[in-house]
């Protein structure tokens, strides 16, 4: 009989591993949590877990006191990336992916499966069931994990450049909303760390051809620290970005509601403050003179001269004022009370929570907390 294998590493895993199955359940069960990204961020969670978990069987030896689970292994592994890559995609894009582009991502996990059934079977049929390659030694295990290993790379970068390529685009539209994406380059870059120990590991096998599982607790732990990340940053923010987007909905009905006022309102008005109110304009994190002058096709001195003129501001000033008094709407509006301070924020067309509590405290010199209290006496 097979003893099995525990210490402190293994305890670690298995926690992770509980955790992250629980919580992708959890996102993956209830509705209040799903939304057309987080489905995949649950499956990238959940496929950690099972993977983490699988090896933790091994790690243990309670693999090899119950055989039947060597003959069982399913490569989780090869979905992590993918599910991670959807889940980015829907985060930050506004395009469906086709269905080719899908199926290459989940194409190679089937295949790897269906290399590990015709291992086990030819094994079998040899009558050698009991001396199946371990996944710690050199052998057919861990050349897969090696390409394993440069699939994810390959996705890593793909997910990198779909990032910057997103970060890039300046371009506004009041029906979309923009993601935040600096978390998900800090994950990539944490994930290249990880890889690295998962990297290092594998040569050690292939090198020395060690039986020794030890050489992966690096990489296990790793991963269960991913588990909690991925798992509550990424919850945080599609929750976030969900809130924004009902709120720039609503927000949306009013604009229209109020466009023929606004209209007669800055029909005396010059071509500039036409375009950045009327057009909601400031709402565009991203808004410069320099693209503005380009919007309109006028340089830059002429519109700061007109801004300077008419509103006694300087540019920033000038289009920071617009989206104060847009935040100063909301929270003054019992409507927007079950949305957070930093949502209103972000809405109003600042791109952090700093700039907004900075330019807020210049121009009311109030925190947007203080002024929601003075003004709805709470």
């Amino acid at each position: 009989m097979n003893a099995l294998s525990f210490n402190i590493y293994n305890l670690i895993i298995i926690s992770g591993v509980v955790h992250g199955i629980i919580f992708s359940l959890i996102i993956l069960g209830q509705k209040k949590y799903i939304t057309n990204n987080t489905i995949y961020l649950g499956l990238t969670v959940l496929f950690l877990s099972l993977s983490n978990f699988q090896y933790w069987l091994i790690d243990t030896e309670i693999a090899n006191k119950y055989k039947f689970l060597s003959y069982i292994f399913v490569p989780w592994h090869w979905l992590i990336l993918p599910m991670f890559y959807l889940y980015v995609h829907k985060f930050i894009g506004r395009k469906k992916l086709n269905f080719k582009i899908k199926s290459l991502l989940v194409l190679p996990f089937f295949i790897i499966l269906l290399v590990h059934i015709i291992y086990i079977l030819l094994v079998y049929s040899n009558d050698s069931i009991n001396k199946i390659v371990s996944h710690f030694q050199r052998g057919i295990y861990v050349y897969l994990e090696f390409f394993s290993f440069v699939f994810n790379l390959l996705i890593m970068f793909l997910v990198h450049k779909m990032i910057l390529i997103h970060e890039k685009d300046k371009s506004f539209n009041i029906s979309w909303v923009k993601s935040e994406t600096d978390w998900l380059k800090k994950l990539i870059y944490t994930g290249l760390i990880i890889c690295s120990c998962w990297f290092a590991a594998l040569l050690i096998v292939i090198i020395y051809n060690l039986n020794k599982s030890f050489i992966f607790y690096p990489l296990w732990i790793g991963i269960s620290a991913l588990v909690y990340w991925i798992g509550y940053v990424g919850i945080s923010k599609s929750q976030q970005l969900k809130k924004r987007i009902e709120l720039r909905k609503k927000r949306i009905i009013n604009f229209k509601k109020n466009l023929l006022v606004e209209q007669k309102k800055t029909k005396g008005f010059s071509k500039v403050e036409n375009h950045v109110k009327v057009n909601k304009s400031y709402l565009n994190s991203n808004l410069s003179l320099e693209t503005l002058a380009n919007d309109l096709n006028l340089s830059e001195g002429y519109i700061s001269q007109i801004i300077n003129k008419n509103s006694n501001f300087n540019f920033n000033d000038y289009i920071n004022s617009l989206r104060i008094n847009d935040a100063k709407a909301m929270l003054t509006n019992i409507e927007y009370d079950n949305y957070t301070i930093i949502a209103i924020g972000l809405e109003a067309g600042f791109n952090s929570k700093s700039s907004f509590y900075t330019a807020f405290k210049k121009l009311t010199g109030k925190t947007p907390i203080e002024y929601k209290k003075s003004v709805r006496d709470i």
